[in-house]
């Protein structure tokens, strides 16, 4: 069961899913399969949950807004009958579980990865919860993910596809950070929109850029140009799976880039820490949207890979995962 507030309903909220543990020959413990943005919806004695899109967009305060909302009519992903009140009323109560014992496309394998391996249904009956638990800006929650399949990529007798997944619920900033426009002579990751609100001859495309909120504590002191540690640094922790051996280096890695925030002004800005044990943190999870993390994957490739989850209002990356292969050693090794 979720209890929603009502100061929640129609709040944005990236839906972030994660394979944790997978069968061999589909992808890695730990990868992405989808984020996207919902709000939870009030109509009449339902609560619908709908996937926002921020691809076309208008100042609400102009007419024209209406006319980019009634051609982006957002699709549906679940329906709930409200199950009761919060003794206060100041919050609605859902039961969501099928949500995620149900066939919900948006949460389960890729598209491509269904057709590939010829999935034919979701078996409800080995699909079920582990656990779920909330934070103050998010839920996580852990399933077991059962599909029938007639060409899995391994186990092949058993017709079978197992997964467990984590799927975290974050509430986005109500204020979206200020974006900075992209420009093509600098290698930034980039959000594109179409804005009809703006007062040109045609709809005018917009890009911003993707990074982290960067906010000096002292804004005075970094006016001044001297060196002030952000409010919120950036931190990276190294996956409980690494081999002690490497994790020295790994973290050397990330704080190397401490000269570069030091050039725009800012002291400890990224920082890498070891994963805590679970006597100091049993909460923790690699696959919490609230961790960025330099995952380590058991695998020949000889690469690695860094994605991250961005708000698409603003271009403010919100967490990111470093995808680390175990064979990325012996590239590394041709390279010296």
């Amino acid at each position: 069961f979720y209890e929603i507030p009502l100061s929640l309903l129609d709040r944005e909220m990236l839906l972030q899913s994660r394979v944790a543990s997978t069968a061999n020959g589909i992808g890695f413990g730990g990868e992405q399969t989808d984020f996207s943005v919902i709000r939870w919806q009030r109509i009449d004695d339902r609560i619908l949950v709908r996937r926002m899109n921020f691809e076309n967009v208008a100042e609400e305060a102009l007419p024209i807004s209406r006319a980019v909302a009634t051609s982006n009519f957002e699709p549906i992903i679940a329906s709930f009958e409200i199950e009761a009140l919060s003794p206060d009323s100041s919050a609605l109560v859902v039961e969501v579980t099928h949500l995620f014992t149900d066939d919900v496309p948006l949460l389960g394998l890729q598209k491509s990865r269904r057709e590939s391996y010829s999935v034919r249904r979701v078996d409800t009956d080995r699909t079920f919860v582990l656990w779920a638990k909330s934070f103050p800006t998010n839920v996580e929650v852990r399933r077991v993910l059962t599909y029938e399949a007639t060409d899995p990529p391994s186990d092949s007798p058993t017709n079978t596809i197992s997964l467990e997944m984590n799927h975290s619920m974050v509430l986005l900033p109500e204020e979206p950070m200020q974006p900075r426009l992209w420009d093509e002579r600098v290698g930034f990751f980039s959000v594109q929109q179409t804005d009809y609100g703006l007062d040109n001859q045609r709809a005018e495309t917009r890009r911003y850029i993707t990074r982290w909120r960067l906010e000096p504590s002292d804004t005075a002191a970094f006016l001044r140009g001297e060196l002030v540690d952000p409010i919120k640094p950036i931190v990276y922790y190294i996956d409980p799976a690494t081999p002690e051996k490497w994790r020295p280096y790994l973290k050397q890695g990330v704080e190397d880039w401490q000269v570069a925030f030091e050039a725009a002004g800012f002291k400890n800005a990224i920082i890498a820490k070891d994963p805590p044990s679970p006597e100091e943190d049993p909460e923790f999870s690699p696959e919490d949207a609230r961790y960025s993390v330099i995952r380590y994957f058991a695998s020949p490739i000889q690469n690695a890979y860094g994605p991250h989850i961005h708000d698409p209002r603003s271009g403010e990356i919100l967490e990111s995962d470093i995808g680390w292969y175990h064979n990325v050693m012996n590239l590394v090794r041709n390279w010296y």
